[in-house]
């Protein structure tokens, strides 16, 4: 009896590589690509796991590198991949981010310019710990920031795990793990502005700021 070859359809693009068979890898770069071309500007969150996969996807496809792999099959620039998934993985948005909001922040605080490799090492858990399993310090990506919870705030993991804290940042924030930056919008109204300044500085710290502000004497 003839074999009968099942037609599985393309894969969507947020499927994992690991998750489908390997002989659909080339239709997942496929609609990738078409992903980066249409929806990528809009919401570049699904970046992170187009880094988790080229290690795995550029030799199975016949290129010799992740950069190429990213260049010739997704059409994408590899540095510019490597700088939206480190903000990504120290933001962890929720919500939609489009690229254009992502490049500003990156332009202001500089990014993460890891290779693709370790990132997509960081996302299988293994790069936010040391050789002999320990927790590396340093890193707040959600993997370390959900182990650092689970050990020092276990309580806050808990919650975190039932969904009552929206990310592993804010559960790392509220934990004391992470200190939260304040930022302070420059509006047109310098009223608000001062008010944000109160908000997050110290009288000692106001006085000191004014100070800083005045004019220079003749």
């Amino acid at each position: 009896m003839a074999s009968v070859k099942v037609n599985r359809g393309m894969p969507r693009p947020e499927s994992p590589a690991s998750s489908l068979p390997k002989d659909q890898w080339r239709d997942l770069a496929i609609v990738r690509e078409l992903w980066a071309k249409s929806q990528l500007s809009f919401d570049c969150r699904l970046l992170k796991q187009v880094a988790a996969d080229a290690p795995l996807m550029a030799p199975e496809l016949g290129y010799d590198s992740v950069e190429s792999f990213l260049k010739q099959e997704l059409q994408l620039d590899p540095d510019l991949v490597n700088r939206v998934v480190g903000w990504l993985e120290q933001e962890q948005p929720t919500e939609a981010v489009s690229l254009a909001e992502v490049e500003a922040a990156i332009g202001k605080h500089g990014g993460d310019r890891r290779s693709v490799q370790a990132i997509a090492l960081n996302s299988r858990g293994k790069g936010d710990q040391g050789d002999d399993g320990t927790l590396k310090r340093g890193s707040n990506s959600a993997t370390y920031l959900k182990a650092r919870l689970r050990r020092d705030a276990p309580e806050v993991a808990e919650a975190l795990e039932r969904g009552e804290i929206k990310s592993a940042r804010a559960a790392a924030i509220k934990a004391g793990i992470i200190k939260p930056v304040p930022t302070v919008r420059l509006v047109a109204d310098m009223a608000v502005v001062a008010g944000k300044l109160r908000q997050h500085l110290t009288q000692q710290q106001l006085l000191e700021l004014i100070s800083l502000l005045a004019p220079p004497q003749p």
